[in-house]
């Protein structure tokens, strides 16, 4: 059963133009891995700093499989100075 996630993240006051590129890089290297259907990045217009994730998985393995990559280690690494916090996920079946 495929999940949809969708990921609020919000970057420190300010930071949402330093945050955006690293963003967009981290979506390019998703869009690659075998359970990712969909990762697409949307920004707020109503708040510079805020960001939406929308994310399609076949299932929770590769949900799992996602969240154990390299790459969101590496993000999470250079991303931390500019979040205001850990995103805020809402996970739905589909």
């Amino acid at each position: 059963m495929a999940l949809l996630v969708f990921a609020e993240i919000n970057a420190r006051p300010g930071a949402g133009p330093d945050l955006r590129p690293a963003l967009l890089d981290l979506v390019a290297q998703v869009r690659l891995e075998p359970a990712c259907q969909l990762y697409e990045l949307y920004e707020s217009t109503e708040h510079p700093d805020r960001f939406i994730m929308h994310e399609r998985w076949d299932d929770e393995a590769g949900l799992k499989a996602h969240n154990d990559m390299p790459h969101m280690a590496a993000f999470g690494a250079k991303a931390g100075k500019w979040l205001a916090g850990p995103a805020k996920l809402t996970i739905v079946t589909e």
